[in-house]
């Protein structure tokens, strides 16, 4: 399992202007359920999925419930997984 002192080094947020970028490229809001596994509370992935209203599970190792990326089943209808992950465990994913 993830460590939990990993987690200061492993969370680089991603700009905002990136999050645009990329929500632009694959043209986000054709998607119907978006799943964002490894994403904290301040996620920009999830500000901007709230600001499109689109509908989206956001998942990570260290919320209240514990979900890990590596023993979490997909959401159910889930047609696309968009995340920043933690660094070391890069090679994991």
């Amino acid at each position: 399992m993830y460590e939990l002192r990993k987690t200061d080094k492993d969370h680089v947020a991603t700009p905002r202007y990136v999050v645009e970028d990329i929500y632009s490229l694959i043209d986000i809001e054709s998607f119907i359920s978006l799943w964002f596994p490894f994403n904290h509370y301040d996620s920009l992935f999830k500000l901007r999925a709230d600001e499109l209203n689109l509908k989206y599970k956001a998942t990570h190792i260290f919320d209240d419930v514990g979900n890990d990326f590596f023993t979490t089943e997909p959401p159910l209808n889930c047609d696309l997984m968009i995340s920043n992950p933690p660094f070391s465990e890069q090679n994991r994913i």
